[in-house]
């Protein structure tokens, strides 16, 4: 699900979600009139046109072609750097789309495998029986700050920088995601969202909020009610995943 927020005039994240094929993306795009949310939308598709091009010229699906973790990083990388490729030469053709850029979190489910490409400050959640971990990392100047120790989890919040980004999808013609991979297990949680979310609500609010509502619907369709009921600043676009089988 995404939601405008209470202060924003539009929509700037885009989403995607492909249970048959286990992929998943938020984008948080940024730039001055409709440039964050054409560049959201662009790494997204760009990104899906990729990976499927792959998919195919490497037999993914074929019970005798099943991919280990390295073909699946190489895929997931390549379909990556063209993603931001395509945003970065968007950026260059129109004045208005200058400087424009996006985060992008993405999670590609095999097997019993979450398999993560990540840039930017969206955010990628697991939650594991009573444990909760945040695996992706913030690439913003206030999540370096923190990092360093120079300032504490509370202050992140209302840091007069807290919004500016050390990496993303689109500004420059070459950069680099995290790669990140986690074994999954039947009722393990995964939830990717747009900062919007962790910007309004703390870890402990939103792990508390998974504890409650269990299921996939209810805990998206309540971390965006309660974002929105902290203040609702930001656009926000949660998905949740629950590993079944």
């Amino acid at each position: 699900m995404t939601d405008i927020g209470k202060y924003r005039k539009q929509n700037e994240d885009y989403y995607y979600a492909d249970n048959e094929n286990g992929l998943f993306i938020v984008a948080d795009g940024m730039g001055g009139h409709n440039a964050g949310e054409v560049a959201s939308k662009l790494a997204v598709e760009s990104f899906v046109k990729k990976i499927n091009e792959l998919k195919i010229r490497n037999n993914f699906g074929k019970d005798d072609a099943v991919p280990g973790r390295k073909k699946i990083m190489q895929i997931l990388i390549k379909s990556f750097n063209y993603s931001n490729k395509m945003v970065y030469e968007m950026a260059l053709s129109k004045k208005d789309f200058q400087g424009m850029g996006t985060t992008f979190s993405c999670c590609y489910i095999n097997g019993h495998t979450a398999n993560i490409v990540h840039i930017g400050d969206s955010r990628i959640y697991f939650a594991e029986n009573e444990t909760f971990e945040l695996l992706t990392e913030d690439h913003t100047l206030v999540g370096e700050m923190y990092k360093k120790g120079l300032i504490s989890y509370k202050e992140m919040f209302n840091h007069p920088m807290r919004n500016y980004l050390n990496k993303v999808i689109g500004t420059d013609p070459e950069t680099e995601c995290d790669f990140i991979t986690r074994n999954l297990k039947n009722g393990d949680i995964l939830i990717l969202c747009s900062d919007g979310l962790n910007s309004m609500l703390t870890d402990e609010q939103i792990f508390s909020i998974i504890l409650k509502y269990r299921t996939p619907v209810k805990i998206t369709e309540n971390l965006i009610k309660s974002a929105n009921q902290k203040g609702g600043r930001d656009n926000i676009t949660v998905i949740t995943l629950m590993k079944t089988d």
